[in-house]
């Protein structure tokens, strides 16, 4: 019987799928998926720009693997939808309370 990957919020569990993965020094980088092992429930990373040797292998629950896009929405703060308002009160926590 084949097993089938969990459903995780904002990873695709295939071949080629970017993600994040953290590795044994606690260091978090751009990762994709090579291999998927559905009998051990496990996936091999590939760390991006990284030699192939430091791949490793990660239970597929693991919380040392993280959708890629969870930092980039960090980076980048509020969107453009949002409301003015939140936009303000941003700018004004982060200006010592003057608006720019």
């Amino acid at each position: 019987m084949t097993k089938t990957p969990p459903s995780r919020r904002g990873i695709t569990f295939e071949v080629g799928a970017q993600l994040e993965a953290r590795d044994r020094l606690k260091n978090w980088y751009q990762a994709n998926i090579e291999k998927i092992n559905y009998e051990d429930e496990k996936v091999l990373i590939h760390y991006r720009q990284w030699s192939h040797r430091y791949d490793e292998w990660f239970d597929w629950t693991s919380p040392y693997l993280r959708p890629l896009d969870r930092v980039q929405l960090r980076r980048e703060g509020l969107q453009d939808n949002q409301p003015t308002s939140v936009r303000e009160a941003q700018a004004k926590s982060s200006c010592g309370g003057a608006v720019v």
